[in-house]
């Protein structure tokens, strides 16, 4: 039986592209590049951490940019069921601190019903919606 040798360096290569992937991932999620920091994370094999930027990521697209349709893509990606959904943005909102993130809960313009919505009204208009939402 022969035995095939790593080539040499070839380990070295490999931990550096490692390295740089984790340099990669850290960066995304200081930029609040979520959805591209999960991609990554899960890619890398880093389960806990893609689990943990999944819920981030769908709670940004829902509370900061207000994305029904990017909400509903994300949860379906991700396997999130509507009342998990609506447990992850709970968490959230219970563990609001400080101004910037209070602002996500804060009324903003709705295009669907052109008026001012707190993040609770428009999520209820999400779950509301979420049959029609994406189906043309």
């Amino acid at each position: 039986m022969r035995s095939i040798g790593l080539v040499p360096g070839a380990i070295l290569v490999w931990l550096t592209m490692e390295k740089q992937s984790k340099e990669e991932l850290k960066l995304l999620i200081e930029r609040g590049l979520l959805v591209r920091a999960e991609e990554l994370a899960r890619n890398l094999g880093l389960e806990e951490e893609a689990l943990h930027l999944r819920r981030k990521a769908i709670w940004q697209m829902a509370a900061a940019n207000r994305n029904m349709p990017g909400t509903k893509k994300l949860a379906d990606e991700y396997g999130f069921s509507k009342s998990e959904l609506k447990g992850i943005f709970q968490e959230f909102m219970d563990s609001i601190q400080g101004k910037e993130e209070q602002r996500n809960l804060e009324p903003c313009y709705d295009q669907y019903s052109g008026e001012y919505l707190s993040f609770e009204q428009w999520m209820n208009q999400l779950f509301k919606r979420w049959e029609k939402i994406g189906n043309g």
